[in-house]
């Protein structure tokens, strides 16, 4: 485990555990929302019916593959907490500042390694 106070660590983790829950949530109401999902859609007969479904469900897709690459995040950092490897940048191996953690709790890099990352795009 990185030198990080247990305290710190304990309000990450319980912090991480509430926006999973929050996450899976927000998954279900998305997906039970989505028009095309909708048994009413063989019903729908009004014009410009199709257009709007086809926008609401391409939307609906695009937060759903958020959602998804959200709750991968949260399980990712829970694992590392648990495995004692949160904290360590998966590019250079040193210590992800505090503030950054606690700003960004599913950060895998350092700000450094970052930002580095960002340049090269």
């Amino acid at each position: 485990m990185l030198n990080f106070p247990k305290e710190t660590l304990e309000f990450i983790k319980r912090y991480l555990l509430r926006k999973q829950k929050e996450v899976e949530k927000n998954l279900k109401e998305v997906s039970e929302d989505d028009p095309a999902k909708s048994p009413a859609l063989a019903e729908s007969s009004e014009p410009g019916t199709d257009s709007y479904i086809a926008e609401t469900h391409t939307k609906t897709v695009v937060l759903e593959h958020q959602l998804n690459n959200a709750r991968t995040s949260i399980k990712t950092a829970l694992l590392k907490i648990k495995n004692g490897t949160y904290g360590k940048c998966e590019k250079c191996g040193q210590a992800i500042g505090i503030g950054r953690l606690l700003a960004m709790p599913t950060a895998q890099y350092c700000l450094s390694c970052s930002q580095e990352a960002s340049k090269k795009r």
